[in-house]
């Protein structure tokens, strides 16, 4: 709700209230994991703290200034000036003087301080739209002081951090993008800005995710990675973000006691114990983050996306109790039902009593209990009790938990005799956010098998090919950012991803499973081929169009692509059937669950790769080609995967992402494979080392012999 008096600044209702106070405790139980610890600091600052923050000359705008009305109040020399205050856009300068307040040593850091404050920014009056951009907000802001060898780590959990929260609140696919230095109104000098993109870029890197480069919307004390959702009507909004900031450690002094202080400043570890000998002070990295960003606009996204059918844990409707009648005895055993629901039927005679934190109401009005029970499911209830007569005699209610969704999409049971104190059960077993499959694994004291994910760090493969295709336009047909990741660990930081828009619609019956999966490659690859020339031709055109009228004129031509790799994979059944991939989120679990059940199949990945040929005098492409298979020994059903930890692995966005490619790197590298019979690489999707030789075959060796063969 909004008013006039307030612009900007919304006012939350209890129900609104409750899902705010729902996701503020989420992210409380999330710190416990992430090691964060909770300050409350200032809403407002002496000018004098936000003109050493730098705030002053590059925020000023943006914030709100406040002046005491009486300045005669304010002791000292300088009264007038001292008088002037700004309400806090963020936190960041306070946690600084947290930071500050004690004596800090390497051995402790990293700090992580975490800060639920009202934040405020002077937004134009004609830019605020409901709850996405207000003047007042709270944002789930946090900051860590850290090493300079601990940011890329440090980072790395925060990302996880966002994977975890954003995969229990259901947000779905998001995108990441680098924001670097501002053009203008900034601080710091450009090796110090270049050092920390550096950092950044090597972070998102090693996610195996893609990200994207907005030059020029960094924060003006360091560049940022920020988390894009789309809304239900497909618009953007920027929600959570990773600052990393060596300006405001330097502004405000910040330092920590370490032994060995020059390779401790250049994030260098060093066992020497001649250098270590020596302690000095280094100042700390700031890395600025906030996971569900502006707690408003989250809520505003969740609105739309739930349309008023919330998860149990963060409905702030989650039961109502309906009487059938208004009977004395049927009233007074709903008013026991209710305090049994709401924790409050203890000693009425101690102060303190432990309430359940459910949201539960009671409908006693005078009318029928089918216009109540419409009511209650038009409101969105997750849970609809009915008290009657005959629930009095045998101590139990009717629970309608058709509001309550289950992991299938299909809609809970409709009628479920229990007692009150088995419906509090029921009710609790729901309460928490669904979590992420390693921690649902974890709660089985299950071990993590066979690892498949992309390795970090550089793998011990030296190619001369690889030092050729550094300088070159390499590209990748393929949607997928694991495959650009296992490239960039062998150097090929600057491979473009291209995806093929060619349909997956070959006829899988016609097709025996080897054809089909090196069809479909193929067909991949030349697409995007065929599409990067077109694109030289029409910029060609381009150029000598404006040639004609503004020989000054620009137009720059994409260079020749030295190489266009394509891979599919497909899971054959014992059948030897391809394995249909996932439309849904059912579909998908229901695949986990066969491939468990069924335990060994075969995988198949079909790699191709198309270069230019280098005789002009005979114009087209070499192509190179290569199948490779693997056993999948999938986890035994009796040791294996519980439902619930496939269930929450889908709900995930790496599993949501996984659904087309049958998720066998992302959960099947960590819990579902129990063995291999084949190459670790065919299962993440890209047997890199066969791909380099084939690479290498079609640029040195073109006409040679006959390259695309199965067995080369």
């Amino acid at each position: 709700m909004t008013r006039i008096g307030c612009p900007g600044s919304p006012v939350f209702l209890p129900h609104g209230a409750r899902i705010f106070n729902r996701l503020v405790e989420f992210l409380r139980m999330q710190y416990v994991r992430y090691g964060f610890e909770e300050v409350i600091t200032p809403t407002m600052y002496k000018k004098a703290l936000w003109a050493k923050s730098g705030h002053l000359d590059n925020y000023a705008d943006d914030m709100f200034t406040v002046t005491s009305g009486s300045p005669s109040a304010e002791m000292g020399e300088q009264a007038a000036e001292s008088s002037e205050y700004g309400l806090k856009p963020m936190n960041c300068p306070g946690h600084c003087l947290v930071f500050a307040s004690n004596k800090r040593t390497a051995n402790n850091m990293p700090y992580r301080y975490a800060d639920f404050s009202a934040l405020h920014r002077n937004e134009l009056s004609g830019a605020l739209s409901g709850l996405t951009r207000v003047r007042r907000f709270h944002q789930d802001d946090g900051h860590i002081f850290c090493r300079p060898i601990q940011i890329e780590e440090e980072i790395g959990k925060t990302l996880d951090f966002i994977r975890v929260a954003y995969g229990a609140l259901r947000l779905g696919t998001y995108r990441l993008t680098l924001s670097t230095r501002p053009a203008e109104r900034y601080m710091g000098s450009l090796e110090e800005w270049e050092q920390a993109e550096g950092a950044l870029k090597r972070a998102l890197d090693a996610t195996g995710q893609a990200w994207t480069v907005n030059d020029g919307d960094g924060a003006f004390y360091g560049p940022k990675i920020d988390i894009i959702v789309k809304d239900s009507d497909g618009k953007e909004h920027q929600t959570a973000t990773i600052q990393l900031d060596f300006q405001l450690p330097k502004r405000f002094n910040l330092e920590y006691m370490a032994p060995a202080p020059e390779q401790e400043r250049l994030g260098i570890a060093t066992t020497d114990p001649e250098l270590r000998s020596v302690e000095g002070l280094v100042r700390p990295v700031m890395i600025h983050r906030a996971v569900l960003g502006s707690v408003e606009r989250l809520m505003a996204l969740l609105i739309e996306q739930f349309d008023g059918k919330w998860p149990f844990w963060l409905n702030p409707r989650q039961a109502t109790i309906c009487t059938v009648n208004d009977t004395e005895e049927v009233m007074k055993f709903a008013r026991h039902v209710h305090s049994v629901l709401m924790g409050t039927n203890g000693d009425p005679d101690k102060p303190l009593y432990s309430p359940s934190r459910f949201f539960v109401d009671v409908d006693d009005h005078a009318r029928s209990v089918p216009l109540k029970v419409r009511a209650a499911k038009l409101k969105g209830y997750g849970l609809i009790v009915v008290v009657g007569p005959r629930d009095v005699q045998k101590g139990t209610v009717t629970v309608d938990a058709t509001g309550i969704p289950q992991v299938d999409g299909k809609p809970g049971e409709r009628s479920m005799q229990m007692t009150p104190e088995e419906l509090l059960q029921f009710m609790q077993g729901r309460m928490h956010p669904p979590p992420d499959y390693i921690t649902a694994a974890a709660s089985h004291g299950m071990r993590l098998r066979q690892s498949a994910p992309v390795k970090r760090g550089p793998l011990p493969l030296q190619l001369p090919i690889l030092d050729f295709l550094e300088s070159k336009r390499v590209i990748l047909a393929s949607a997928s950012p694991r495959r650009k990741a296992l490239l960039a660990q062998f150097g090929l930081r600057n491979a473009e991803i291209v995806p093929s828009s060619q349909p997956e619609d070959l006829d899988k019956k016609t097709h025996t499973p080897e054809e089909y999966v090196q069809a479909t490659a193929r067909r991949k690859c030349l697409d995007v081929y065929e599409s990067l020339l077109r694109e030289q031709e029409e910029a060609e055109t381009r150029k000598a169009e404006k040639a004609k009228t503004d020989p000054s004129f620009e137009v720059v031509v994409p260079a020749d692509p030295a190489l266009v790799i394509a891979a599919d994979t497909v899971i054959v059944t014992r059948g030897g059937h391809v394995l249909e991939k996932p439309r849904t989120e059912a579909e998908h679990i229901r695949m986990l669950q066969h491939l468990r059940d069924t335990q060994v199949h075969r995988v198949l990945t079909a790699v191709c790769v198309v270069a230019p040929k280098q005789d002009a005098s005979h114009p087209g492409y070499e192509l190179g080609a290569h199948l490779e298979e693997t056993r999948v020994h999938f986890a035994q059903a009796d040791d294996g995967l519980p439902d619930d930890v496939i269930e929450a692995y889908v709900r995930t966005r790496e599993g949501a992402d996984k659904a087309g490619g049958y998720a066998v790197q992302g959960v099947g590298g960590l819990l579902l494979i129990d063995k291999l019979e084949g190459g670790v690489d065919n299962v993440v999707g890209l047997p890199v080392r066969k791909t380099m030789q084939l690479c290498e075959k079609v640029l040195f060796q073109q006409g040679e012999d006959e390259v695309g063969s199965d067995d080369e």
